[in-house]
């Protein structure tokens, strides 16, 4: 680290990473982009040249290598979080992987286990739980014992079909649970560990509305015990952009684009609250600024995006597309 800032580098150099990248680079204050790595040399070179990274590597064994380097951003397709987590823990580095962090919970449990034998963090990148408009409603919710009943949360857009995409592609864990299905899980399972409820296994349903997918295209988790729950997602319909979290004495109304919740209304018995701080980036910047400061703190784990969270999704997700004969789609990259 120089001084308190942590040193980044950001593996995989598609659309993601340069959001991350930007937001890094404008608005985190403890951390800086140090080094970028893809497979292609000319890629490498000028990501790092467009934000002024000291390193390009066209290599992640020698992005791996570089012992300057604090955290690596994983921001590659998931089939390929495996192996780069495994490289890059290995190597000592802290690692935050993009979502779903991993396909099934026997690749988390192992990555999980060598990044405690390494003693450095793993945490998967689900930004919108950092967001301080969802960190002061989780404080409403806990300080105010509020008991939450229902929470109805969808992601869904129009995409037309193509295998060449990589939503449609079964051999790259395509599909509406993996790509999109892990936001609202993670709101609900987040909230149901919150308010100290149990996560019982949801009732499923899906549709493909191409008669050749070989994808879940939309898919619905029905939570019917515990807190009840109406999670959506597809990649062939648009769905509500609001999230409904609902309770005896209490009515939640997360607004557009929930997943990068901004505004929020609170009706809570008889006041009403809003819940809408100022914004500064494009929303990276609050998960690479809590992360840097786990890093310095010298934290084994993030109090915000936990890993018993991730853990519990991952299983959730696993096991819907086993039981829907399509654990295909849980297979890494070869």
């Amino acid at each position: 680290m120089s001084g308190h800032r942590v040193s980044w580098a950001i593996a995989g150099l598609g659309k993601i990473a340069h959001r991350f990248a930007e937001d890094l680079t404008k608005h985190v204050a403890n951390g800086y982009l140090y080094a970028v790595a893809s497979r292609s040399e000319k890629r490498s070179q000028m990501f790092a040249e467009h934000y002024d990274a000291k390193k390009a590597y066209a290599s992640y064994q020698d992005l791996a290598n570089d012992p300057n380097v604090d955290a690596v951003y994983i921001a590659t397709i998931h089939p390929f979080h495996y192996d780069m987590a495994k490289l890059f823990l290995s190597a000592g580095k802290h690692v935050l992987v993009e979502k779903p962090a991993f396909t099934t919970v026997k690749d988390w449990d192992e990555m999980q286990s060598l990044a405690s034998e390494k003693e450095v963090l793993l945490i998967e990148a689900m930004k919108s739980v950092t967001f301080p408009a969802y960190q002061s409603l989780r404080q409403f919710i806990k300080q105010n014992h509020v008991e939450i009943a229902s929470i109805e949360a969808a992601f869904g857009n129009w995409h037309e079909f193509d295998t060449k995409q990589q939503i449609f592609n079964p051999d790259l864990c395509g599909g509406a649970t993996l790509d999109v299905g892990v936001y609202p899980l993670w709101l609900y399972v987040d909230i149901c560990h919150l308010t100290g409820s149990d996560v019982f296994p949801p009732k499923v349903n899906y549709w493909q509305d191409n008669t050749e997918s070989e994808v879940d295209e939309t898919i619905e988790f029905n939570f019917t015990q515990g807190i009840k729950g109406n999670i959506k997602a597809s990649i062939t319909r648009n769905l509500e952009r609001r999230a409904i979290i609902l309770g005896p004495d209490i009515k939640i109304i997360i607004h557009e684009k929930w997943w990068n919740p901004t505004k929020i209304d609170v009706f809570y018995k008889e006041e009403h609250t809003v819940i809408s701080p100022a914004i500064t980036g494009g929303g990276f910047e609050h998960e690479a600024t809590h992360i840097s400061e786990l890093i310095i703190n010298n934290e084994t784990s993030s109090p915000l995006i936990t890993a018993k969270t991730s853990r519990k999704v991952i299983d959730i997700m696993e096991q819907t597309l086993r039981s829907q004969g399509l654990g295909k789609l849980l297979a890494r990259a070869d």
